[in-house]
């Protein structure tokens, strides 16, 4: 379970983070809805210690983040899977490599061919061919670089997956693919999800609820069936908008 608690975040004197709270069940995907720029990404990443809240707190299972010494993080965030905006590979490596870098130290001792064997099935669990583990990410589709993303977020056999902005920058096809596969990884594994998006269709696909953050704050909490009949007006237009986009790719 992660909640966040009254959490502030300021930077150069302007407020994004303005008193944010938030709990993520276990075992749900969370989609995190809100305008581009607006602090999603900036939530996420105080979940596994990455910023410092100015006032406030994250609690995952039970461990404050604003109070964890560097030993309590590090236990923090080996249950946590991280999936990178653009996936972040590492380009001088090969995808096997990237997903490797993910393991556990005592994982990396083992045998490079049992390594090689257990990345080839994450491969495989993402829809992505072993032959896949050879190549170099520059070598690779926007589509295939995310599922390589999310492949090494689940190396560490996390309890908890988070996404920032997975279906950026991909074709409405590829972003679909994405979004069915957030899905069933969630169903599958059993995970704790964030999934942080500007996208509503993605927030809806992959969503058992749905948040807005707007304006530093979360305005809206539930599930996507509340959140199209919210009489909240800035609900309705962001929901309006979103379909009005929708529409127009279609």
């Amino acid at each position: 379970m992660i909640e966040y608690r009254d959490l502030h975040k300021t930077f150069d004197g302007q407020p994004v983070l303005r008193g944010v709270d938030l709990l993520v069940r276990e075992g749900e995907t969370l989609a995190l809805l809100g305008p581009s720029g607006t602090g999603k990404s900036v939530l996420l990443k105080h979940a596994i210690g990455l910023l410092t809240p100015d006032r406030g707190d994250v609690i995952v299972d039970g461990t404050s983040i604003a109070a964890a010494s560097e030993a309590e993080l590090l236990k923090v965030r080996r249950r946590v899977g991280y999936v990178f905006q653009n996936a972040a590979l590492f380009d001088s490596l090969t995808v096997a490599d990237n997903v490797w870098l993910a393991q556990d130290d005592d994982r990396c001792l083992r045998p490079r061919e049992d390594c090689f064997c257990e990345a080839e099935e994450l491969l495989r669990r993402v829809n992505l061919d072993a032959a896949v583990l050879r190549m170099m990410p520059a070598q690779l589709s926007g589509g295939m670089r995310k599922r390589v993303g999310i492949a090494r977020a689940m190396a560490s056999q996390p309890s908890y997956l988070l996404y920032d902005e997975p279906t950026t920058g991909l074709d409405p096809v590829n972003a679909q693919h994405i979004d069915a596969l957030i899905r069933e990884l969630g169903q599958e594994l059993g995970v704790t999800s964030i999934v942080v998006t500007h996208d509503l269709d993605t927030a809806f696909e992959v969503g058992d609820r749905i948040a807005l953050l707007y304006e530093g704050r979360i305005r809206f909490c539930g599930t996507p069936d509340e959140i199209l009949t919210s009489e909240d007006p800035v609900v309705q237009q962001f929901v309006r908008r979103g379909r009005v986009g929708a529409a127009a790719l279609a």
